[in-house]
């Protein structure tokens, strides 16, 4: 019994030292690492466990998760909730509107639901395998993590048609969560802490390390699950938006 306590604390320890989230951590990384510039916060619902975010023509859509809870919302850039739809029977994960669509993937179901965009009436769905975690478009692809590594580009039809495997000087990433695009560069929070990671599209490299620390001393988390989560490029105002799960605030953050 005490030698296999022992090899379970070592092989624990070992992979504790090849964590790749480590060496971020400690700041012992070629990449950049920045910190945005926090332009002002809107009130965010405390009681909503995001787990996805983006923006359009004027609006913020959020989808909340856990089961029973689970909703797709529609928010004025004030903050003040404008359309909800819940959606109990499933645990929804990240968003993103791809020209006439809204997409929200669920955690375990296997499916991408789809609404109209932008009167958010049900379309349907999307089948994929795995776990749905994040998800964005560049308008002629889909983005979508599932909590590894490896980010799925898929087709208008959410058919896989190319896996990117992300690294982080020249090793292997995990955790990815929620997910932006902008202009080449895919914007990826890492799971369970503060950074987010900025990615070549094409490559896979990451290029830049953008740490959050700030925003969670500003919205001082009561809980260790209350993670950053939700991503939304703003082009209106070029900035982005920021939140977590059950936090009190979105930030409005610039990236230098």
């Amino acid at each position: 019994m005490i030698k296999r306590l022992y090899y379970g604390i070592v092989r624990r320890l070992g992979r504790l030292k090849r964590d790749w989230r480590k060496p971020v951590i400690e700041g012992r990384v070629r990449v950049p690492i920045i910190r945005p510039v926090v332009l002002g916060t809107i009130p965010h619902d405390p009681e909503a466990f995001t787990q996805g975010l983006t923006y359009k023509a004027g609006y913020l859509y959020e989808s909340t998760g856990l089961y029973g809870e689970s909703s797709l919302r529609k928010m004025s850039p004030d903050g003040k909730i404008l359309q909800r739809i819940n959606i109990p029977e499933v645990f929804a994960e990240g968003i993103t509107i791809s020209n006439d669509e809204l997409v929200l993937l669920t955690w375990r179901e296997g499916k991408a639901l789809r609404y109209w965009f932008p009167d958010l009436e049900e379309k349907g769905y999307y089948d994929y395998s795995g776990q749905g975690w994040g998800l964005t478009s560049d308008q002629n692809h889909f983005i979508m993590s599932n909590g590894s590594g490896i980010l799925f580009i898929r087709d208008k039809n959410f058919k896989t048609i190319r896996k990117l495997r992300v690294k982080l000087d020249a090793k292997n990433t995990d955790r990815l969560n929620a997910l932006e695009y902008l202009d080449g560069k895919i914007y990826a929070n890492i799971f369970g802490n503060n950074f987010i990671l900025e990615i070549d599209y094409e490559s896979g490299n990451a290029l830049r390390i953008i740490d959050c620390s700030e925003l969670f001393r500003i919205e001082k988390p009561e809980f260790p699950d209350r993670v950053l989560n939700g991503i939304a490029y703003c082009k209106d105002g070029d900035f982005f938006y920021l939140t977590g799960k059950k936090w009190k605030n979105i930030f409005r953050i610039k990236i230098p």
